[in-house]
């Protein structure tokens, strides 16, 4: 890599389908990342359900092999770009993942693996998802299944990177689906998650998208990642950009995230 300081998480049209259609490209990404001098790692989303069953899925029918083709045209002019992926994990796909993982690994730079949803079409990262499954699911079960179900993640060894380790907050918080009273909201659930983490050797993700929600705070939040650094885990940072004027804006916190980590 060119540069010192790597945002290794951002979306880009057409390949994330939670990007607008005019959304950044490659190249739109390529051209700030030169001029701001800062290397950048695609990480597209890829939801192994999805793509096997939803036919305008990116990634339908083998379309993994054109992304890279196309980062890697990109990689002959640029080297400051890696080639990325955010991988959905799923309980009952841990075999398919294990595989995906031997055929692709090798093939791509960097792989973080995410949670989004456990109940296909009820994702706890978009209000709309979020408030269908309140209306099935108490918020005390959502919240405990997304630490037992990252746990399970976790010691499947299946990544070496997890994204947003806490993204389960992103709207169950004190400024928008309020928890109740029976919910466990503590950062001693974080940092759990986050031993875990040392324990199985995976690096984890101080993800910047927080702070474009209300909750506005890093996942995890700067006390926890504190806590987790003296134990010994290993951070990587990412702007989970979806827009250009996102990914411009956090570079400068970026850079102050990696100086905070690794103080001279």
């Amino acid at each position: 890599m060119r540069f010192k300081f790597t945002d290794f998480h951002v979306h880009t049209t057409p390949w994330s389908v939670d990007v607008a259609e005019d959304g950044p490209t490659f190249e739109d990404y390529i051209k700030i990342a030169e001029e701001q001098q800062i290397n950048v790692c695609f990480l597209d989303h890829f939801e192994l359900y999805y793509v096997e069953n939803d036919k305008t899925n990116p990634f339908y029918n083998g379309r993994i092999d054109d992304y890279l083709e196309e980062i890697d045209i990109w990689k002959e002019t640029y080297d400051f770009i890696l080639s990325g992926l955010e991988v959905e994990y799923y309980e009952d796909k841990e075999i398919k993942l294990m595989e995906f993982m031997d055929d692709y690994g090798k093939e791509l730079d960097f792989i973080g693996g995410s949670i989004h949803e456990w109940i296909i079409g009820y994702p706890i990262t978009t209000k709309d998802g979020l408030t269908k499954l309140l209306e099935k699911i108490p918020m005390k079960r959502i919240i405990d299944y997304y630490f037992e179900l990252s746990k399970k993640m976790i010691n499947s060894q299946i990544f070496k990177n997890v994204c947003h380790i806490d993204t389960i907050f992103r709207y169950i918080n004190n400024n928008e689906f309020i928890p109740t009273n029976d919910c466990d909201i503590s950062d001693d659930r974080v940092i759990d998650l986050g031993r875990l983490c040392i324990k199985n050797k995976m690096k984890v993700e101080l993800n910047l998208s927080g702070l474009r929600f209300p909750i506005n705070r890093t996942f995890p939040s700067m006390n926890v990642m504190k806590q987790l650094k003296k134990e010994g885990v290993e951070f990587f940072i990412g702007s989970d950009s979806h827009s250009l004027d996102y990914f411009k804006e956090k570079i400068p916190k970026v850079i102050e995230s990696y100086n905070l980590l690794n103080p001279i």
